[in-house]
């Protein structure tokens, strides 16, 4: 009992990077050796799979979020920054047009 709990922690500690085809080859030698039964091992599949997908996002939005981050520090212009010049551009062009024509 030992070696599964070992593996149910290794299973825990890796969700991130263990594949749905590892957790799934664990799940079933601890079915095949009697230390779960077939329902219990699906139940932790998806258990398993469901917790790596939730850790996922949240490291997918902690990366966006400190993206964000790093260029609101760095004074990188943002596309939306870019498009506000962009249309004052041409606002001053169309200015600058009607002046020279009077």
């Amino acid at each position: 009992m030992n070696e599964t709990l070992r593996k149910m922690g290794l299973i825990g500690i890796g969700a991130l990077s263990i594949t749905e085809e590892k957790v799934r080859q664990v799940v079933n030698e601890l079915v095949e050796r009697g230390e779960m039964n077939r329902e219990e091992g699906k139940s932790l599949v998806n258990e398993l799979l469901t917790e790596k997908n939730r850790q996922m996002r949240e490291l997918g939005d902690k990366i966006s979020e400190e993206m964000q981050n790093v260029i609101n520090r760095s004074k990188i212009a943002s596309k939306d920054d870019v498009a506000r010049l962009e249309d004052k551009i041409a606002e001053l062009e169309k200015a600058v047009k009607e002046l020279a024509e009077k």
